[in-house]
């Protein structure tokens, strides 16, 4: 499992949420989400940007996991 996957997956859980709610709130289909948690799909810049902003991060909080500059 990826940094990624595992930060998104504790987020989840903290939230009492299944793969499915959050995948619906964020726009995305449950099977991706579900491959972005265990680290099989690397995620869209707007799949890190909708997920940021559902679970209130700040803008890069998540891209930077990825490598990515935000």
């Amino acid at each position: 499992m990826s940094t990624f996957g595992s930060r998104i997956m504790e987020l989840r859980n903290e939230r009492n949420m299944d793969t499915k709610a959050v995948a619906q709130a964020v726009g995305i289909p449950q099977s991706r989400y579900s491959e972005l948690e265990r680290g099989v799909r690397v995620p869209a810049d707007t799949q890190i940007e909708r997920l940021e902003k559902f679970f209130g991060l700040g803008a890069g909080e998540l891209s930077e996991l990825m490598g990515k500059n935000g």
